[in-house]
Formats: C-alpha cells, sequence, structure tokens
C-alpha cells in the first residue's frame, strides 16, 4: 500500500509505468466528467468514476482483487479508507471474477487512511481495504478509482 501526496509520485513510481500514468493522469482529470468507466489504455489501465455518499464503517466490508491494482484519488469530499495487513482473511463472499472482487471477514487490525483532494492510495492485491468510509457524518464524494492490471 501506498498513502500520500499526488505531488510526491515520483517518489514511488517510475515515468511511463502505468501507475506513474494513472496518478499523472489524476492530477488533470475533470471533475465534471461523467460517472462510469473511462478508457484509458484497454483493460491495462481504466477509470472508474463515481459519485456516492460515505457510510459508517459498520456498515461497509472488507474488500480486496486479484487482477488489477486500486489507485484511489478523492476528487470532491473526503472519506475515510481502512486498510489491513492481516494475511489469510477469510472470504465472506465467492470472489467475483468478472469484476475482480472478493469481499472478506473484518480483520481483528487495520488501519485509518483519510483520502481527500490531493492524495492517494495505491491498494495492491495482497492489500485489503474498506473504502467510502464517513469520517464524521455521510458525506457526498466524487472519486476516481484507476485500475491497473497487474503485469
Amino acid at each position: 500500500m501506498v498513502y500520500d501526496s499526488i505531488e510526491r509520485l515520483d517518489l514511488y513510481f517510475q515515468k511511463g509505468s502505468l501507475l506513474h500514468d494513472a496518478l499523472t493522469l489524476a492530477g488533470r482529470f475533470d471533475p465534471a466528467a461523467p460517472d462510469g468507466r473511462c478508457e484509458i489504455s484497454g483493460d491495462r489501465l481504466y477509470a472508474q468514476v463515481s459519485t456516492y455518499e460515505t457510510q459508517p464503517a459498520a456498515e461497509r466490508r472488507f474488500e480486496a482483487h486479484r487482477k488489477y491494482i486500486d489507485v484511489q484519488v478523492v476528487l470532491e469530499g473526503e472519506e475515510r479508507i481502512d486498510a489491513s495487513l492481516e494475511p489469510d482473511l477469510k472470504p465472506s463472499t465467492e470472489y467475483d471474477d468478472a469484476r475482480d472482487l472478493v469481499f472478506l471477514e473484518e480483520p481483528g487490525d487495520y488501519a485509518s487512511l483519510v483520502l481527500r483532494p490531493g492524495l492517494f492510495a495505491v491498494f495492491f492485491p495482497h492489500d485489503v481495504h474498506r473504502p467510502g468510509c464517513s469520517i464524521r457524518e455521510p458525506a457526498r464524494v466524487r472519486k476516481l478509482v484507476f485500475k491497473v492490471l497487474v503485469e
């Protein structure tokens, strides 16, 4: 997992890499773009734009992916994302190959990040995370999630 300011992306990702490309695009993304999938480089790199209300953490689930790295960037608003390095969590659902998504039991230990404009979080397939959590109360969030194919 990587969590930092977009201004410091060069500390983590080499120019020309898909992760660097995603965060560079995030810095100049049009926040007025409609919700939905934005094609960038086919299935190798695309973005999902969404607008939603955050929820109490108890109403959200931990998730993980197998084929894609998540690069999460909030365009408007703020949310809490819980993350855990706890290995071998039991799935609470079957893995959905089409969505590259499995929900997992809640870990005993996790950390919380606050994501707001200008910050990013990268979750690799082994990084269990629970996005969309309210910080104090439910709030509207506009968010980009780049999906970067693990190669």
